[in-house]
């Protein structure tokens, strides 16, 4: 197995399964069974409600998701926005932002959670705090009516000075399409959150190593989650890409991307 130096998990969430408590633990096991040198945390603090789902108002998650934040080393946080139903104050969201930019290192859309297109004018407000403070965005993409990918290439070719990432490469597709939007749209990326690392064969015969960065939606599926033979293959780097690729998947390209300082990363060897 080649030596891996770092690993770093752009796609984790707090959220309800089956409650914040245990998603907690599971987050933190997963963190330090598998030797991850950083993570990025949104709160999964959803719109799209059904029977008997737990939420929080928007504020409160966020000084929820901060709590969390700050009794781990190696932890960074991504604001989850709501664009649909729910009114935030951005008064106090940009507020927040100033005082905690020293641990905030995006944004992240959930389309179908929202029921709103990511072309939608209500992310306007949005799209110009990720621009005042440098801020990538994170967005869901999947084969359903609000998640599509070319949706979020339509954003991306709209606001040029602003970084995008297609988390899922578009979920339950092939990714191929994903790839070519990839190719064609140069401020954006994607992560491997639920991705087949066969897929890398593509990515790099397209030479878009520069452009994706390990995720896994963890705890999800549990605090096992990044045990599934599915990370296991991107972990243990079983098509074995050359060093200096493997470290740009599962590393080097969130340094870039979400600008985080290599000194905050936990040195697990």
């Amino acid at each position: 197995m080649l030596k891996r130096n770092y690993v770093i998990d752009t796609h984790t969430h707090l959220g309800y399964w089956p409650t914040l408590k245990k998603c907690e633990n599971d987050l933190i096991y997963s963190f330090n069974n598998y030797d991850l040198s950083f993570m990025l945390v949104s709160f999964d603090n959803e719109e799209y409600k059904e029977k008997n789902h737990n939420s929080m108002h928007f504020n409160e998650s966020l000084l929820y998701l901060k709590n969390f934040i700050s009794r781990f080393n190696g932890v960074g946080m991504l604001i989850w926005v709501p664009y649909g139903k729910t009114k935030v104050d951005i008064a106090f969201l940009e507020k927040f932002i100033v005082e905690n930019r020293s641990i905030i290192y995006g944004l992240k859309l959930h389309p179908f959670l929202s029921r709103k297109l990511v072309t939608s004018s209500r992310l306007n407000p949005y799209l110009d705090l990720a621009r005042k403070y440098d801020l990538p965005i994170l967005i869901h993409t999947a084969l359903d009516e609000y998640s599509y990918i070319d949706s979020v290439k339509k954003l991306a070719d709209k606001n040029k000075d602003l970084t995008f990432i297609a988390a899922h490469l578009e979920l339950g597709s092939n990714h191929l399409h994903a790839l070519e939007v990839l190719k064609d749209t140069p401020n954006l990326y994607g992560d491997t959150a639920w991705v087949e690392p066969s897929l890398l064969k593509n990515i790099k015969e397209m030479n878009l190593i520069d452009k994706i960065c390990f995720g896994t939606d963890s705890p999800i599926d549990g605090k096992d989650t990044l045990g599934e033979e599915i990370y296991q293959k991107y972990l243990k780097n079983s098509y074995k890409l050359k060093k200096s690729d493997f470290d740009k998947i599962m590393y080097l390209n969130a340094l870039k991307i979400y600008k985080i300082k290599k000194e905050n990363l936990l040195d697990r060897y």
